[in-house]
């Protein structure tokens, strides 16, 4: 009988935008290669050229509908850096609240609506139990606490920002119209309850990972180099340097910002639409990075906040620093969710924040700069130039995504062959390989950015044969 040679898992469910995964089998039944691809193109890095600079940030954030609030603030950022603009404290509090809103907003609906049931269930139990629904029938109460979760992050968009997604109120020289009292109080107290519900999801979250551990273990392990912002060591997702760590845990670099292209490179291939970041000064392959949750743990020894900064020492004893696990990204997701009720918290209770000096004038002039924040998935980086005209002339976009795109492939490939063995496939096995991606929430439609020529796309293993044409 003859053993069947690839597996495919399409599409990856549970994941912002369209993902599909290759498995190759070799002739004894065992793993090759496997793939992880993107199979969209959204190409915002060749249509937005020409663009008016003061429009560009308000359609950059149409690249995505989940992180487009660090989408925004990255490009506004980027914007002013060129101009040589200094905004406020008052707009850099409230641009610092945005994104700690959508935080709030992405990793609550990461953590109970796509990774929570792999927590809950069974690997082996049949997709259509193996969902919010179905742990909502069980424990009512944790929908519930979900929803107003992700409300509450929600509504820092929308009343802050002026709209939940796509937020329109950050521009260049800060932000159009100041907080109201009555609108600082009305968030106030509902972070009340967002604080409350996301101690309760971290004490679940951890005693999950406890129960799970010996399995979750086995669903991937890969030591890369680390990057994430910091603040004198401590958590920083809006102003701060980039720092860089090793496999090991040492620093290998801490940069500004605007120094950020000179240690960060794209490659490509061409079986994917999204490009794959590595370190500059290590080369690739060597140079792998990895961003987002874990990274941000890995290379703080603090957060400002008490109970995040608590949960991150906790984590640091518990699984070693560098923590290199693929599945403590959903652990390290909490603690990030955490940090971002708390510091939420801590800015509604400034009263300063309702300062109506919110927007400084901007002067336009050419000149090439870059912007930088920690989105949810990871440090993301807009870097412009602006002709004399004010109009956009040349894009570059790093996204955390395309930064981990080399990882999750090498993890990928490292579950699948630690779960399938002489053509043994099962349906709990393959779940356990989209956990991986999973852990990583790869956000897809920011990520896929590269144009192909070509008419077909050709799979190749690592020695240069052809497997797959697309």
């Amino acid at each position: 009988m003859s053993l069947k040679r690839e597996i495919n898992i399409s599409p990856t469910t549970r994941i912002e935008g369209h993902g599909k995964v290759t498995i190759f089998l070799d002739d004894f039944g065992n793993v090759s290669d496997a793939y992880f691809y993107c199979t969209e193109i959204r190409g915002f890095d060749y249509f937005l050229r020409g663009m008016e600079a003061d429009r560009l940030p308000f359609i950059i954030s149409r690249i995505c509908g989940v992180c487009s609030t660090a989408h925004i603030v990255a490009s506004v950022k980027a914007i002013e850096n060129i101009y040589s603009t200094e905004i406020t404290e008052t707009a850099k509090k409230l641009r610092e609240l945005l994104l700690m809103g959508q935080i709030i907003s992405n990793h609550s609906l990461v953590f109970f609506f796509l990774i929570l049931p792999d927590f809950w269930f069974s690997s082996e139990e049949d997709a259509s139990k193996r969902n919010i629904f179905q742990i909502m029938q069980q424990k009512p109460d944790i929908g519930k606490k979900a929803i107003a979760l992700r409300t509450f992050g929600a509504r820092i968009l929308e009343i802050v920002g002026k709209r939940d997604v796509h937020i329109f109120s950050t521009i260049p020289g800060g932000i159009i119209n100041p907080l109201k009292e009555t609108e600082r109080q009305e968030l106030l107290k509902e972070a009340e309850n967002a604080y409350e519900i996301t101690k309760e999801a971290l004490t679940l979250g951890k005693e999950l990972f406890e129960k799970n551990w010996e399995a979750f273990k086995k669903a991937g392990d890969y030591k890369t180099y680390y990057m994430a912002t910091t603040n004198n060591d401590a958590v920083e997702f809006h102003e701060g340097k980039i720092r860089v760590i090793t496999p090991e845990g040492t620093t290998l670099s801490e940069f500004d910002a605007q120094e950020y292209m000179q240690h960060v490179e794209e490659k490509r291939y061409e079986w994917t639409y999204a490009k794959f970041a590595y370190l500059k000064t290590v080369g690739w392959p060597k140079g792998i990075v990895q961003v987002g949750p874990t990274a941000r743990v890995n290379i703080n020894k603090k957060a400002t906040t008490e109970i995040a900064n608590k949960e991150l020492k906790e984590f640091k004893q518990k699984y070693g620093s560098p923590a290199h696990t693929t599945l403590l990204f959903d652990y390290a997701r909490l603690i990030d969710l955490m940090y971002a009720c708390e510091r939420a918290k801590e800015l509604l209770e400034d009263k300063t924040l309702t300062k109506t000096n919110t927007r400084v004038k901007v002067t336009p002039k050419p000149g090439k700069s870059i912007g930088v924040v920690e989105a949810p998935r990871g440090t993301l980086a807009h870097e412009y130039e602006l002709t004399k005209e004010g109009r956009l002339e040349n894009m570059k976009l790093i996204i955390p995504t395309q930064i981990n795109n080399a990882a999750i492939n090498l993890n990928v490939k490292d579950a699948a062959t630690e779960f399938i063995h002489q053509g043994d496939v099962k349906p709990g096995l393959l779940n356990r390989i989209e956990m991986v991606i999973r852990a990583y929430d790869p956000c897809i439609k920011c990520a896929t950015r590269l144009a192909n020529n070509w008419l077909t796309i050709e799979i190749r293993n690592n020695k240069g044969r052809l497997l797959k044409t697309l």
